[in-house]
């Protein structure tokens, strides 16, 4: 297939494919965020409020590195398998781009939720404001930022790292 266009069938299995890997790599952020969130850093082990900064901070980051590295090890070896040089598809540039392409995503949902947030009524759904401590409106707007966000990182990975 490396010379030839993606079929309509090949290009459906590959975004299945991109839709569990990304979804087992988010389950896996979460995971080793909570993980260092309240069990290795828990703040309420510690008095200190800049302590909680530094625990939110770090587990983010160690979550969003441990999701990040599980994808692209799973984007490049069972997710994109129709690309025309794996060899490059798999190097330390397309790496960095695979990198640059999350952190833009991760910007691009942070801008989104707080402008999302601060745009957005507050609003009940069947009439629940808030579920697991957090308000509708919150779920509703990350759930919109989770699917923009889904589309721009397949659509800019296919083309910037993985091309076919």
């Amino acid at each position: 297939m490396n010379n030839q266009k993606q079929t309509k069938r090949e290009l459906f299995f590959e975004v299945c494919r991109f839709l569990l890997v990304g979804g087992i790599a988010t389950l896996l952020d979460y995971a080793a965020y909570y993980l260092f969130r309240q069990c290795l850093l828990s703040p309420e082990h510690f008095s200190s409020g800049i302590w909680n900064a530094f625990s939110l901070f770090f587990s983010t980051a160690i979550g969003f590195s441990a999701g990040l590295i599980f994808n692209w090890i799973f984007s490049v070896r069972f997710v994109f398998r129709g690309v025309k040089d794996r060899e490059k598809a798999a190097s330390k540039t397309s790496f960095l781009r695979f990198c640059v392409i999350a952190l833009l995503g991760l910007l691009l949902t942070e801008v989104g939720m707080h402008v999302g947030v601060w745009l957005l009524p507050e609003f009940s759904l069947f009439g629940v404001e808030e579920w697991l401590g957090v308000s509708v409106k919150e779920w509703t707007v990350k759930a919109c930022m989770t699917l923009i966000v889904l589309v721009f990182n397949y659509v800019a990975r296919k083309r910037f790292v993985f091309k076919s």
